[in-house]
């Protein structure tokens, strides 16, 4: 019985035993195949160093690697390192293959590309090979992806130097096909094949195959085979097999003579065998039972109290050293701390996989909530246009319902033909492969017909459902924008105000009209209105009042052209009028009467009543201008004729008029730099005592010495100089120089005497003027005494409130005041008394009527006597004959000043004057 039982011991080790060994040769298999991945990965790295200097510059550098491999592979597969080999440019199309083609996913090549992650992988089908994917990189750029693949001879080759195995390969094989057809397999590099296959074969046709593998047992002419069947790793199953075939005779012939000897050595045995287990097998009994129940201890995670509890039998006293029950003790003191070390890092996998969990989640969550709470419209679509999918913001804005989304095309909602051939001709070209991506602009309505305008970019999806190829498009609302840009534009061509084109717009619509009147031979007529007393408007109601105004004026223009005419604003109260279709300028002159009898009517500004009337001025094309710039110029040179002629009327443009303006402007700009360049030149016309013959003053006069035209008198500049705010530099020059030169007089001996300056209304106005004339007289040294101011009577009588306290202030100060041309104006008998005035100038043009005209010498005469009566020194100017000077004579006006004595003179010449009537 215990033979029978050691047999049944040996058999179950020996099948242990040769489970552990089948199992180990399959280990070692497999894990060859692990590490030539390795060697493979390093020749896939060595080929794309591959010389190619030799090949041209000018071939794209994946071309250049192809046609090197091309050259080399054959050296590289006789070597043994490689048995297939495939280039992919960066859309994973294959550039190139060599050796043994093996279908790849596309998907996988570009994944590689996209995540530079080496791929290794194993294919099976008439014949197993294993292949590594890489990125490559060449001329310093990621280009493509190489795959190199090789067969599994090598591995089977070096597993059999190692062992007395024989090893091979099963592959699934068509229906009926195969050396093994009842299983459906085929027999690949088998070592030994000429026998080995005949045990296959017969094996095959007496026992039944297991897909999951197995281990068969076979006898063939009196020798025992163990043949073992074991699925390869990373293919699918039943997709090939490994093929162990081992000759165990030897083995089980060893078992049948142990046999014998254990039933010769069994009888003796048995009785010792049971006097010796009754006392070995007490403590170990009591010891497995304790451990059969400590065990469940680590069924409930108490590693710590399970080795406390083992650890009281680790160092027991032994006589013959450690048996069975003390590696038992330290395997299961191991098993706990592998245990716990196991459950430990089980629960830190877990708990990392829980957090990644999460993250995945709130990352989706994030993603999904952007896409569908985003304002911009998010659809997938195919070439046709017919949707697939569509966010919530398109859903809303689009009018959609999510259900029937497959029976909704794009194309469909938009709004002009003219979108959808645009969206047709891009699209087709993106989905074409031509463009990665596109843009399109479109106009979509939403369920309440509000328009919006959406800035479209549609690209193409690189993972597609199934076989149908899907764009991604996504649609910005830029509808704020598109209102932006066309106030914008209408803000850039228009008035805000009158909301009535500018002058930009007016200038553009007149080219226009002057190129399709020069094409037709027609006319255009420009009016350029300006609003008369606008100024006084707004200095006196406001500029709210003045832009309501404004308003309605431009309607009253307006209502006076016709629809296919234009009225623009020009700027300020000035607005211009394009007729492009009259005959003459008897239609412009028409236009313009029109508008100024509807001004004659006067304006209701809330409770205000304004009259307000217009000038305006006509210019015709062809007749007075041939380019718009020159035709809106002359509307407002006529314009400014029609002001010019009392305002309240229109002006035809006239060139002669025009070039007097001209003429007036350029001399106001000399004007300006006549002041800076010291152009203007003073003379002097003497005062004379008409009973002595004595000069007792002199008038200085300003004449501008123009670099061109000539000796200027003041009529010509003194007007312009008022009108371009130059008079008051003017009239300071003109005081420091007078008092300069009179101071200069008096040090070289001329009589004691006045030197009279004129003073213009603007410099009596001006803050300055009593700083103006101290400093005249400081920086000249001459004495308040010797000089006199002359103002004119219009201004000191208009504005007395302005003269006054200045005059005032002079006149204590020493200085004489004259009122010059003295019964030009309006004379006031009761201000002229309360003037601070010391003399009166009688104009001359009363004196030249003398011996004339009866009522200018009863003037004279009454101006006398008042002057007489109040104290006043008279002074007559214009004196140029014996009678003249014998009636101002006759009526007691002593100062005489006139060309009957001297003009005025330069002051070298007055010198000379007084030398020659012996005054010096």
């Amino acid at each position: 019985m215990y033979a029978f039982f050691s047999l049944s011991q040996l058999n179950d080790q020996f099948k242990l035993q040769r489970k552990q060994i089948n199992t180990a040769e399959v280990a070692r298999l497999n894990g060859s195949v692990e590490a030539s991945y390795q060697r493979l990965l390093e020749a896939a790295e060595l080929l794309p160093l591959i010389d190619t200097s030799q090949h041209e510059d000018y071939i794209i550098p994946l071309a250049r690697l192809s046609q090197a491999i091309s050259l080399k592979f054959d050296a590289f597969q006789l070597t043994g390192s490689v048995n297939a080999a495939y280039l992919y440019d960066s859309h994973a199309r294959m550039v190139g293959f060599w050796g043994e083609k093996v279908h790849i996913k596309e998907e996988e090549i570009q994944q590689v590309f996209d995540t530079e992650r080496p791929l290794r992988k194993l294919v099976c089908n008439t014949i197993c090979i294993r292949y590594v994917a890489i990125p490559i990189q060449l001329d310093g750029s990621k280009q493509g992806v190489l795959m190199v693949g090789r067969f599994l001879y090598d591995v089977i080759h070096d597993i059999k130097q190692q062992t007395t195995l024989d090893i091979g390969l099963a592959l699934q094989a068509p229906e009926g096909a195969g050396e093994l057809g009842n299983w459906g397999l085929l027999i690949n590099s088998l070592t030994n094949r000429s026998q080995n296959q005949e045990l296959l074969e017969k094996l095959s046709r007496e026992q039944r195959f297991d897909p999951a593998g197995g281990s068969y047992v076979l006898d063939n002419n009196d020798r025992h085979y163990e043949i073992i069947f074991s699925p390869l790793n990373g293919v699918h199953e039943g997709a090939a097999y490994w093929v162990i075939l081992d000759d165990i005779s030897g083995h089980l012939l060893s078992i049948r003579q142990s046999l014998v000897s254990y039933l010769l050595m069994g009888a003796g045995g048995i009785l010792t065998a049971l006097v010796l287990l009754s006392l070995l097998l007490q403590k170990p009994v009591r010891f497995f039972s304790l451990l059969s129940t400590e065990l469940s201890q680590l069924s409930r995670s108490e590693f710590s109290e399970f080795r406390q509890t083992m650890g009281g039998y680790r160092d027991r006293e032994t006589l013959f050293g450690q048996d069975e029950r003390d590696l038992l003790v330290h395997s299961a003191m191991q098993l706990s701390e592998q245990l716990e070390h196991l459950e430990d890092e089980v629960a830190e996998r877990t708990d990392s996989l829980e957090k990644s969990r999460l993250a995945l989640t709130k990352e989706r969550d994030f993603l999904f909530g952007l896409l569908e709470t985003a304002p911009l419209v998010i659809i997938t679509q195919n070439r046709k246009g017919d949707l697939r999918s569509v966010n919530h913001f398109g859903l809303h804005l689009m009018d959609l319902d999510g259900g029937s989304l497959r029976k909704v095309n794009f194309l469909d909602t938009l709004q002009r033909e003219d979108e959808r051939q645009d969206f047709l001709a891009h699209t087709s070209r993106l989905m074409d492969g031509l463009e990665p991506e596109v843009r399109t602009d479109s106009v979509l309505l939403d369920r309440l017909g509000h328009r919006h305008d959406i800035s479209w970019l549609h690209a193409r999806l690189r993972h597609t459902r199934g076989d149908e190829s899907l764009m991604l498009s996504i649609g910005m609302d830029i509808s704020d924008r598109k209102r932006a840009e066309r106030r914008l534009h209408w803000l850039a061509n228009h008035d805000p105000l009158t909301e009535r084109p500018n002058r930009l717009f007016f200038m553009s619509c007149l080219n226009d009209a002057i190129e399709k009147s020069r094409s037709q031979n027609g006319n255009v007529a420009v009016l350029f209105i300006d609003l008369d007393r606008f100024k006084e408007v707004n200095d006196s109601l406001g500029h709210q009042i003045g832009d309501k105004l404004l308003k309605v004026a431009a309607k009253r223009i307006n209502d006076c052209i016709r629809e296919n005419d234009l009225l623009a604003r020009q700027g300020g109260d000035e607005f211009s009028v394009l007729l492009t279709s009259v005959r003459d300028l008897e239609g412009a002159e028409v236009v313009a009467s029109k508008i100024l009898q509807i001004f004659q009517q006067p304006f209701w500004i809330g409770e205000y009543e304004i009259v307000v009337t217009v000038s305006v001025g006509i210019s015709l094309f062809p007749d007075h201008a041939a380019d718009a710039a020159a035709l809106i110029k002359h509307a407002d040179v006529a314009m400014f004729q029609a002001k010019d002629s009392g305002k309240n009327c229109y002006y035809i443009y006239d060139v002669e008029k025009d070039h007097q303006r001209f003429e007036r402007f350029s001399l106001g700009a000399d004007l300006r730099k006549g002041i800076q360049n010291n152009e203007l030149v003073l003379h002097y016309q003497p005062q004379i005592d008409a009973v002595t013959e004595k000069i007792v003053g002199v008038e200085a006069l300003v004449r501008w010495q123009h670099p061109t035209v000539g000796l200027l008198s003041p009529d010509r500049f003194i007007p312009l100089a008022e009108e371009l705010d130059l008079i008051i530099p003017l009239g300071e020059w003109v005081l420091k120089e007078a008092c300069q030169q009179m101071q200069t007089w008096l040090q070289n001996g001329v009589p004691d005497m006045k030197v009279a300056v004129n003073l213009a209304g603007q410099q009596i106005a001006h803050e300055r003027l009593i700083r103006s004339v101290e400093d005249a007289l400081e920086e000249s040294g001459l004495s308040a005494n010797n000089l006199e101011l002359e103002v004119t009577e219009n201004f000191v009588i208009r504005q007395p409130e302005v003269t006054v306290g200045k005059l005032t202030y002079l006149r204590e100060r020493g200085i004489t005041l004259a009122m010059d041309d003295f019964g030009t104006g309006y004379s006031s008998l009761s201000y002229l008394k309360k003037l601070p005035i010391d003399r009166l100038k009688i104009d001359r043009s009363f004196v030249k009527n003398i011996g004339i005209d009866k009522s200018d010498e009863s003037i004279i005469k009454a101006t006398l006597a008042m002057c007489q009566s109040l104290g006043l020194m008279v002074v007559a100017e214009g004196v140029e004959t014996p009678e003249q000077l014998s009636f101002m004579k006759d009526n007691n006006c002593q100062i005489i000043q006139g060309y009957y004595y001297s003009k005025p003179l330069p002051a070298d010449q007055f010198m000379e004057y007084l030398s020659s009537t012996g005054q010096l």
